[in-house]
């Protein structure tokens, strides 16, 4: 039987409510809403883990959040990063005998200043070459860089530690490159592309003027959750978000997405025109979202479904149109792959299969996600390493099922500081009114069991209060 092909298209901070098919947010993506018609549209995407890298190895490795070690982003003053001996999906398919390529934001590698001050390959700050070999994990074609926010100004490398400059926004850029391998590559092999979109991560302001016209004089709804005044970025910066700059960021915002929908067309349209969309599985999705001054928050790496929700779209394959609402979470998604290609699924893979919920249009009720989120910050990584503390066992745990959030948040002053709370989802979907508990939910022996299974040092904190 011939294999069928792979394009995975995936964004940076990309919310679940911000396009257009999920009829929450008046975002202008009628490429994505017309790929929906035909698709099995996720209503309960879920990263795992909302932060770039560990969402991103979890994505990859199909494990839980903490299992990669990259339990906060690969950057600068943190030796973390994507392990050589990880078997990404990636790895599978280039074993299957699939052309592999990958385009974009990787952010999966250390920095290269953390060992050179200053790298031949012109990388700085967070930012990194990665050579061919073990660390692209299986990727023969390679146009990426590790972590740098120049929407306008990409760089990106190749073969070699030779930095390419471009002058363009750089969702039209790399879609522009990932063409250049559809129309080049093998026909007498499958292919599996991935292509990472950096917006519509900040800066928000970088959209081309095209896509900013579009919301020029429109009166955009406000979710009831926003609250303006003093807001609180993730990494615990803080500014003033008035009026004003609401409006212009949740334009500005909207704007870098209906910029990437014409991509997203781009793709589509050469799959149809090709004859190949009926055998090329597509997933459009995104590593984490963005709070968007919800809940007094910019960013991600907290627990909201501004924060965790992401779109989740298969399609293409001759799958069914429709709708799941199974809680389909980041590890979830390389078994789920690999298992409607009918390839092998390794054991090293945590995330469970929900292929057959693809496949049927089907929920699975009782399908729960676990998520988990570290201190990250510099700062606080020296000071837990200064009291001899694991930054691992501090932070939060959640469990999502389909109706609720639970989460369990260990904060550190002096003494570990533990809080619980409750989400309905169903009565209260923007979370307004959590439930603060004194004692633990139902929920919490799940949350123990998942705990202990993989080992994290959180459930030293968890089991001390029971």
């Amino acid at each position: 039987m011939k294999k069928k092909n792979v394009l995975f298209v995936f964004a940076d901070q990309w919310r679940r409510s911000a396009v257009g098919y999920e009829g929450q947010e008046p975002v202008i993506t009628p490429n994505m809403d017309a790929f929906a018609a035909d698709s099995i549209v996720c209503t309960n995407g879920v990263s795992t883990c909302p932060l770039c890298s560990p969402a991103r190895a979890s994505l990859l490795t199909g494990k839980h959040p903490l299992a990669t070690g990259v339990f906060t982003n690969c950057k600068t003053g943190a030796s973390i990063r994507l392990k050589d001996e990880e078997i990404c999906i990636s790895d599978v398919l280039q074993k299957e005998g699939y052309q592999t390529g990958y385009i974009g934001k990787w952010h999966l590698d250390e920095p290269e200043v953390n060992h050179v001050n200053n790298p031949p390959s012109g990388a700085r700050n967070w930012d990194a070459y990665t050579p061919v070999g073990p660390r692209r994990h299986g990727f023969d074609f390679w146009y990426a860089y590790n972590a740098s926010d120049e929407h306008t100004t990409p760089h990106y490398w190749k073969d070699d530690d030779r930095m390419i400059k471009q002058d363009v926004w750089s969702p039209i850029h790399e879609t522009d490159v990932a063409l250049q391998f559809l129309k080049t590559r093998k026909q007498d092999a499958p292919f599996a592309l991935f292509l990472s979109w950096n917006p519509p991560h900040s800066p928000y302001d970088t959209a081309p003027e095209q896509y900013k016209k579009l919301y020029e004089n429109l009166q955009l709804p406000r979710k009831k959750n926003v609250q303006l005044g003093a807001v609180h970025h993730h990494t615990f910066e803080s500014f003033d978000l008035d009026e004003e700059a609401f409006i212009a960021l949740q334009k500005d915002y909207y704007a870098a997405i209906t910029g990437l929908d014409e991509q997203f067309g781009r793709l589509i349209e050469y799959l149809k025109q090709n004859n190949i969309l009926s055998d090329t599985l597509v997933v459009l999705t995104a590593d984490h979202g963005d709070m968007l001054g919800s809940h007094q928050l910019i960013g991600k790496h907290v627990w909201y479904e501004e924060s965790i929700g992401v779109p989740l779209l298969f399609g293409g394959m001759g799958l069914p149109s429709g709708k799941t609402e199974t809680v389909i979470g980041s590890p979830d998604i390389a078994p789920t792959i690999l298992d409607l290609l009918n390839l092998p699924i390794p054991p090293s893979m945590e995330g469970i299969s929900c292929a057959s919920s693809i496949e049927k249009g089907m929920t699975d009720e009782t399908k729960a996600c676990f998520l988990a989120a570290c201190p990250g910050r510099e700062v606080f990584l020296r000071q837990f390493e200064a009291a001899s503390l694991d930054p691992k066992a501090f932070g939060w745990r959640s469990v999502r099922t389909k109706e609720s959030c639970y989460v369990v948040e260990v904060g550190y002053t002096t003494t570990p500081c533990l809080r619980r709370y409750f989400y309905d989802l169903q009565a209260d979907p923007e979370q307004i009114n959590p439930l603060l508990l004194s004692e633990p939910h139902p929920l919490e022996g799940a949350l123990i069991k998942w705990l202990r299974d993989a080992n994290d040092p959180f459930i030293t904190h968890v089991e001390g209060t029971k």
